[in-house]
């Protein structure tokens, strides 16, 4: 689980998914299923999502947010940053960022996983 850093927002962010962040991102997504119905979804659900440009908007949302205070941002700032650049724009232009942020959790971030494929 892994730092990134993005220029994102209101300029380069550090971003950080470890445990407590996956942990509050499963809450929060799954959450938002049960409540209709939906089926659940797992972390790889929301990379696979992210992929095809068809997540849920307050998924994607949660993925920045999360990161950001992972990456050292206080909930209170974090909130603010997604006021001021997420929540009144189009969703699609925060894919990739929270792609980068996701897969860094999961498997390191670009240039470390690249290393690691290249030892392998």
């Amino acid at each position: 689980m892994s730092e990134v850093e993005l220029i994102w927002g209101s300029g380069l962010q550090a971003f950080k998914f470890g445990l407590g962040q996956f942990r509050a991102l499963q809450e929060n997504v799954n959450r938002r299923r049960l409540a209709i119905g939906a089926p659940l979804a797992g972390p790889m659900d929301l990379v696979a999502q992210l992929k095809a440009k068809n997540v849920w908007p307050d998924d994607l949302r949660d993925i920045l947010r999360l990161g950001l205070i992972g990456g050292g941002m206080s909930p209170r700032d974090a909130s603010i940053e997604m006021g001021q650049y997420f929540d009144n724009t189009p969703p699609v232009p925060h894919m990739l960022p929270a792609l980068t942020v996701l897969m860094a959790g999961l498997v390191g971030p670009p240039e470390q996983a690249a290393d690691e494929a290249k030892k392998k």
